[in-house]
């Protein structure tokens, strides 16, 4: 299959895959293979234990219990954690004396229930009106060099798997060297993004063993679109979805349980099933801009929707 000739179009750069270095094949043999999805990893991997039915929202376990993430010598509002299953924090980012420090003492032993939660960037092509991000929306990119440094002290900490997100992770201009960073660093790599990018690089680069990705739809096409405030979203986001399909991305369809989403909930799952990818519907969260726009998402009564 030719990316290119269905990417992005305004893409002028050569699609790469990531070659196999020994650090590579140092990693696959030390790691083992998952069962499940056949990928390196002590088996089985933290991708496969939750994923379809026991599947575990990492991005709501993590936002439900972060405290506070600025600082006075941060020089963008992103967040960085080491984090269990539980929701429990072990380890942040301090921007004072850039590396991960402990948040108990003694760190918990649960070395193989460790992930990593990095954003990368606050910019995104939307501004949903239930982004977790909030008024940090919009505030520029984390400094490159910092990201790599995060991503060489985690091997330090065992992490199973590490959670790259945002805003929109793929906007960094440096997303597809931290993503093979990533890659090297632990057995399993998560994506969280919007699926606006269509860049061949970036498709090749998901594409690779050990790294998944997570898409939402808010909906269909108007209720997609108003929740993402950006006319012809959800058009892109399907044609996205193809695209990472027929590419071999390990996908999963994701979406918000909202008063909009709920009535296109059969439809969304009927779309994961034709693509024949894993399909979630989370909660809504009531952080960031969601918290602004709770009444208009959750409804008068404070029950919520019905999910169907």
């Amino acid at each position: 299959m030719n990316l290119l000739a269905v990417a992005d179009p305004e893409c002028r750069q050569p699609a790469t895959r990531f070659p196999h270095t020994d650090n590579q094949e140092e990693r696959t043999m030390n790691r083992g293979t998952c069962p499940v999805c056949m990928g390196p990893s002590d088996p089985p991997c933290l991708a496969c234990q939750m994923k379809p039915q026991d599947y575990l929202p990492i991005k709501d376990v993590w936002l439900a219990v972060r405290p506070a993430i600025t600082s006075e010598a941060q020089p963008v509002a992103v967040d960085w954690a080491i984090v269990d299953l539980s929701g429990d924090t072990i380890a942040r980012w301090d921007w004072t004396e850039h590396r991960y420090l402990p948040t108990a003492d003694p760190i918990p032993e649960s070395a193989s229930q460790r992930y990593a939660w990095l954003e990368v960037t606050t910019h995104c092509p939307h501004r949903c009106r239930h982004c977790f991000l909030g008024e940090r929306l919009g505030h520029g990119h984390a400094p490159a060099q910092a990201v790599h440094n995060a991503l060489d002290q985690l091997l330090e900490w065992n992490v199973a798997e590490i959670v790259i997100s945002g805003g929109e992770p793929t906007m960094h201009p440096d997303f597809v060297a931290i993503l093979r960073h990533s890659w090297e660093t632990a057995s399993h790599v998560r994506v969280l993004t919007n699926g606006w990018t269509q860049r061949a690089e970036v498709v090749q680069a998901f594409a690779q063993p050990g790294i998944s990705v997570e898409i939402p739809l808010l909906g269909l096409e108007t209720d997609h679109d108003w929740m993402t405030r950006t006319t012809g979203s959800y058009r892109r986001i399907h044609k996205t979805l193809h695209l990472y399909r027929e590419a071999g991305v390990d996908l999963t369809l994701t979406t918000t349980v909202t008063q909009q989403t709920v009535k296109a909930l059969p439809a969304l799952k009927a779309l994961a099933e034709q693509l024949r990818i894993p399909f979630v519907a989370t909660p809504l969260s009531p952080q960031g801009l969601a918290q602004d726009n709770w009444t208009e998402l959750y409804g008068e009564s404070g029950q919520g929707p019905h999910a169907l």
